[in-house]
């Protein structure tokens, strides 16, 4: 049992520090790095044997749109209109009314609603208020990949033998 924590650790540390082993491989994208692992993989290479590692890291925030009142307003009446459908599905589903003037009715009033309370919170927000939206990601410079020490060799034979085709 004492072995077992041991590897238990082990495999811990392995997760929370660079990856140990050379680099055969550095790539500009990180399509081309993955498909480079695809490649040594197919050759037999252990999973457990291979990493990529992203150098130069860099946080890009991409604008993707304006945020003003018009699109919290519709974003609002939006969502609003989504609760308005469930409720008016709870009253059909329930047999109150065996029409479907109840979805109508929900979808209509929730929209309302929705802008009302969504232009509501909108407004309040006046010194945090967001003024566009984007998407946050992390971007490396350069991609490496790394194969342990003990699988270098049929590594590099599989990548210059693919550089090759």
């Amino acid at each position: 049992m004492a072995q077992s924590g041991n590897q238990k650790r082990s495999a811990a540390d392995r997760w929370q520090s660079l990856p140990s082993g050379d680099d055969i491989a550095s790539f500009q994208s990180y399509q081309e790095a993955k498909n480079a692992i695809g490649t040594l993989l197919e050759g037999g290479v252990p999973a457990k044997a291979l990493s990529i590692v992203g150098d130069n890291l860099s946080s890009v925030e991409r604008i993707t749109a304006r945020y003003g009142y018009g699109r919290a307003a519709l974003s609002s009446a939006l969502t609003g209109s989504w609760i308005g459908l469930f409720v008016g599905l709870i009253v059909v589903t329930l047999g109150i009314d065996m029409t479907l003037a109840p979805l109508a009715a929900g979808i209509v009033i929730g929209a309302g609603g929705g802008m009302i309370v969504g232009m509501l919170l909108f407004s309040s927000q006046r010194q945090n208020r967001p003024t566009f939206r984007s998407m946050q990601q992390v971007i490396a410079t350069t991609y490496r990949v790394v194969v342990d020490y003990e699988h270098h060799g049929k590594a590099r034979r599989l990548l210059d033998t693919a550089d090759g085709q």
